[in-house]
């Protein structure tokens, strides 16, 4: 939800944003409606490194159905949106916490690309 802070929608009807519940994992989904709905605009998904791990089916259906988005991922180890709340509620991030990953492209099949995940502990 942050992106909502940072980027500002190039017009009416290019920002699809579910509010302020239900919305980790949801941005799949809305990329590759978006971008049927409209296939000559430009479609980006900004995802959180949390919510881009509830996306690998959509991110298969887009690359078997050559339907290109343009996916930037933010990666801070947590699933933030939830910590967010509940360290203030409960007075711990457990289970929200996620370890620090690095993503580097290596290639692309088609319009997709392949990122290699390289974790460090």
């Amino acid at each position: 939800m942050i992106s909502l802070y940072l980027f500002r929608p190039r017009g009416p009807l290019c920002w699809l944003d579910p509010g302020a519940f239900g919305t980790l994992g949801v941005g799949g989904g809305f990329a590759l409606g978006a971008k049927l709905c409209r296939p000559d605009a430009e479609v980006w998904i900004l995802y959180g490194d949390g919510s881009c791990g509830f996306s690998v089916a959509e991110i298969d259906t887009m690359t078997r159905h050559k339907v290109p988005v343009i996916a930037l991922v933010g990666n801070d180890a947590a699933w933030t949106q939830i910590a967010r709340e509940q360290v203030p509620m409960f007075g711990t991030n457990v289970a929200c916490k996620l370890s620090v990953s690095m993503f580097f492209i290596i290639g692309c099949v088609g319009k997709a690309v392949i990122l290699l995940c390289i974790e460090f502990k």
